[in-house]
């Protein structure tokens, strides 16, 4: 008789929950939101503790619960970086831009993290921006002026956090679309910046690289094949202005800065090394020249180009205002960077012989030719078929 092989029980047991279920004694499940970064899963609950009376009517009854199952594949470090998230999220509770994460615990032997957030009713940029293809100037400047609001109060901390993950599926808008969330601090930074020694630490663990590669700062790439230690030095907070500069380009655009075919293919990181963005004025004429100039500096990578880039979030943040104060003043702005000093990335609609190369043959100028040609001799044949026949 053959043996049975026995199923092998998984080194970590998946923690998954359904409506109904009540966690950590106090939160009762109501369905599954979706999946989150870090292989997580995101859940609406409610306070069950909280009732509909008026002593409970500031408080929020509805929840954002968010699991993190540890699996074989994840090493040590990729594990403790989930841990320094649980107290990454714990210290940006109650700001205004930021969401707030109400209590963290360790369940299933401490392979499992649960995460209670406040649930945000609304819509994440992404989808928002989906839905519309891009903003208006007004648009994406009051939606880029709150995302700047919520990196300045992750900066302002004595342990700076820098986020590393902005991109607009992490960016939640209110049911009113009119205030700004940021969300998901799983490969978050924490960094001591001291201004008397010059000196910074890295608190967390910088063992694994992470990251959404059409937002990494290129500054990454200087990090592969690093230490622990050598990559401390290279965190800074440009690994948060980088993408906000691709965050901006895509509210007033439509698209991301720099194409590629496969954005799951790490040299996109690089791709700004080599390239530098079209010049906005080029593709939309109502975009002022002032917005651009924020974006290259966000973005600015190239050795030649790093004198550009901004230090702090406050400069961001004051470029932005001095141009909501005057924006007409803005669309006469000089580029920082002139178009004939650009390396452009010839892709698609701006590469001309590309285009040609996938115009269908009837839209091809030869097509037009073969046509004329066939409808001349044509016609002449059928004249002098014609006279023949009067001839005869």
């Amino acid at each position: 008789m053959p043996t049975q092989k026995v199923k092998e029980e998984p080194k970590f047991p998946k923690v998954e929950f359904h409506p109904n279920d009540i966690v950590l004694n106090k939160y009762r499940i109501l369905n599954r939101l979706g999946s989150g970064g870090m292989s997580s899963i995101v859940y609406k609950a409610e306070d069950v503790n909280i009732k509909n009376d008026e002593f409970f009517a500031n408080k929020e009854k509805n929840v954002a619960i968010k699991v993190v199952n540890r699996d074989e594949t994840w090493k040590e470090g990729e594990w403790t970086k989930i841990h320094d998230e649980c107290v990454t999220s714990q210290r940006v509770a109650n700001k205004k831009n930021i969401v707030n994460t109400y209590e963290v615990a360790k369940i299933n032997n401490g392979n499992s993290i649960i995460i209670v957030m406040e649930y945000i009713d609304g819509i994440s940029l992404h989808d928002h921006l989906a839905k519309v293809d891009y903003f208006s100037v007004r648009e994406a400047t009051y939606y880029f002026a709150r995302i700047l609001d919520g990196i300045k109060e992750l900066h302002s901390f004595n342990e700076k956090i820098i986020h590393r993950d902005l991109k607009p599926e992490n960016i939640m808008l209110t049911k009113d679309l009119m205030q700004v969330k940021i969300i998901d601090f799983g490969i978050s930074s924490v960094m001591i910046d001291s201004t008397l020694s010059g000196e910074k630490k890295i608190v967390t663990n910088e063992e694994t690289i992470f990251g959404t590669y059409p937002y990494i700062s290129p500054d990454l790439k200087k990090m592969f094949k690093k230490t622990p230690v050598e990559r401390e030095k290279l965190i800074s907070v440009q690994f948060d202005f980088f993408p906000l500069g691709v965050i901006f380009y895509e509210m007033l655009m439509g698209e991301k800065p720099f194409k590629t075919a496969d954005e799951n293919d790490i040299s996109v990181i690089g791709l700004p090394l080599k390239y530098d963005m079209m010049c906005i004025s080029d593709i939309n004429p109502n975009i002022p020249t002032t917005l651009e100039n924020i974006i290259f500096r966000c973005l600015a990578s190239k050795d030649s180009d790093l004198k550009y880039r901004y230090q702090s979030v406050n400069e961001i943040i004051n470029d932005l205002n001095n141009y909501n104060k005057d924006p007409q003043k803005g669309a006469f702005a000089k580029l920082l960077k002139p178009k004939n000093e650009r390396t452009l990335q010839l892709y698609n609609a701006f590469n001309v012989i590309q285009q040609k190369q996938h115009e269908k043959f009837y839209e091809q100028h030869w097509f037009y030719w073969i046509m004329f040609t066939i409808a001349s001799v044509t016609l002449s044949l059928i004249v002098i078929l014609a006279c023949l026949h009067e001839l005869k």
